[in-house]
């Protein structure tokens, strides 16, 4: 998971040029093979959050006229840093395989 939460975290930086999507994919897919799609959806659950948690506090802080614009680019951002991980992810895409009943509605991402 670690190969896997340090990537998630390059990718929110905007410095996934030298990351593997290929080995990350197969990490992933390890993963889900060996019977850790818990572990899995769970760190990219925290680490997700996490990162969030940070981004609202920043765009919290913007100026009220810079507030709009602060939050439509980390949004943008946001979108982008989500379609990558989703391709990392791809392999968990079968039902069950990545998916809790108990997350709440908004945890889950559509393109």
């Amino acid at each position: 998971w670690k190969v896997l939460e340090d990537a998630i975290r390059e990718i929110h930086n905007k410095n996934a040029s030298g990351l593997s999507f290929e080995e990350l994919y197969r990490s992933a897919y390890n993963m889900v093979l060996h019977k850790f799609g818990d572990r899995l959806y769970d760190g990219l659950v925290s680490t997700i959050t996490a990162h969030l948690q940070n981004i609202a506090s920043q765009i919290d802080s913007s100026q009220n006229e810079q507030f709009l614009a602060d939050l439509n680019q980390r949004w943008n951002e946001h979108n982008k840093s989500m379609q990558m991980i989703r391709d990392i992810l791809m392999v968990c895409s079968p039902p069950g395989h990545l998916t809790k009943t108990n997350t709440p509605t908004h945890m889950h991402t559509h393109t």
